[in-house]
């Protein structure tokens, strides 16, 4: 039994949850105030598109690795090429209307997505190369957290202030703080194959 598609849909709900709490669960696509046509609730429906893609990454998961007679990594493959391939247009578009440390911080992040959606595409060719293993693992840790990073940096300030848009110092230490981030996560994933080939090496083969 595999639970890794089990955890997709879990959070992916979880997510839809807070998102539809968030707006009262007044969740309207058209307005019809006045006769006017107007969208609504853009960066919702963003969200809530994203993680519908999350929930059919996640059912893809649990119906190849738990109910298919023989498992199909290619299917799995294409479902988080897909997924990728639709956040990284919506990450494009949730840029508007923002500016300054926000766009930045936005900005690097579809820098990383975009690396991540190159490499999960050409695994669909290339399946088992060890290196697009790594570097899909590498860019999936580098994107989670700096996602989970953004919120902290942009509504939790480690200064105590809110940021300045119109202060070069606070975009460029945005810039900065990625690098730290992306070579800290690199720093990481050494450990990890480190640690885990030593373990497999010296105690697993004694045994």
């Amino acid at each position: 039994m595999y639970y890794t598609g089990f955890l997709k849909i879990l959070s992916s709900c979880i997510l839809v949850v807070q998102e539809l709490h968030s707006i009262h669960w007044q969740l309207v696509l058209i307005s019809k105030v006045h006769h006017q046509r107007n969208f609504m609730y853009r960066k919702q429906w963003q969200h809530l598109t994203l993680y519908m893609s999350f929930f059919l990454n996640g059912c893809v998961d649990v119906v190849s690795q738990n109910l298919l007679p023989k498992r199909c990594i290619v299917l799995e493959q294409g479902a988080q090429a897909l997924s990728m391939c639709l956040l990284l247009p919506l990450m494009v578009s949730h840029t508007q209307d923002t500016e300054g440390v926000e766009l930045q911080t936005h900005m690097l992040l579809i820098q990383a997505l975009f690396l991540l959606t190159l490499v999960v595409t050409v695994e669909l060719w290339a399946p088992n190369e060890l290196l697009l293993w790594m570097l899909k693992a590498f860019l999936y840790l580098v994107t989670g957290s700096w996602l989970m990073q953004i919120s902290f940096m942009l509504f939790r300030p480690i200064s105590g202030y809110k940021w300045m848009d119109d202060d070069k110092n606070d975009i460029a230490f945005a810039t900065t703080f990625f690098c730290w981030h992306v070579a800290f996560n690199a720093f990481l994933m050494i450990w990890i194959y480190g640690f885990s080939m030593l373990w497999y090496r010296y105690l697993v083969a004694d045994a």
